[in-house]
């Protein structure tokens, strides 16, 4: 069996997991980096304890709530005979939901940080004011990915629900 671990960075046989945050949209998640990074004219503390945790609360609530439907769908055996002729297999699946978990509990652990003031208090914003604005970019550009993964959760949970339905009408 291969383990989360093993599917991020190797793969089973559909490539390593982590190629499925490197797509297209990797370069709109750097924009909206760069973007705050220049722009934002609060603190990172500030704008943790005022706007993103709350967000970030009622996006894990989202893709948990999906995630656990995606779970019960993946149990059934019409998803089973699917994913039997799939490349990469079941454990493509079931890693591919677990890796958007994973990407959201990360960005959710910077945001955390930021609101425990602990970047403002090492890189206080008039001085090392690149690291700094590095890191605000660094951190809008794991939630600008958040925010799709949260999409993606939701959306893969809707295609394993028409999956099912298509094959339960063919058979």
């Amino acid at each position: 069996m291969t383990t989360f671990w093993e599917w991020l960075i190797k793969g089973t046989g559909n490539g390593p997991g982590v190629s499925r945050y490197c797509d297209r949209w990797i370069f709109l998640h750097i924009v909206v980096g760069v973007v705050m990074a220049l722009t934002l004219p609060i603190t990172l503390k500030e704008a943790s304890t005022s706007l993103l945790l709350p967000v970030a609360g009622i996006l894990i609530g989202l893709s948990f709530a999906w995630g656990g439907n995606a779970q019960a769908l993946l149990q059934t055996k019409e998803i089973e005979d699917i994913a039997s002729f799939k490349k990469g297999g079941f454990e493509d699946y079931v890693y591919t939901f677990q890796s958007a978990i994973f990407l959201i509990l990360v960005t959710l652990c910077f945001w955390a940080l930021a609101g425990l003031n602990i970047f403002d208090s090492i890189w206080p914003t008039c001085s090392n004011k690149i690291w700094y604005r590095s890191l605000v970019g660094f951190i809008f550009f794991l939630s600008s990915m958040t925010l799709r993964e949260c999409w993606h959760v939701v959306l893969g949970a809707q295609q394993l629900l028409l999956m099912r339905f298509n094959a339960r009408k063919n058979h």
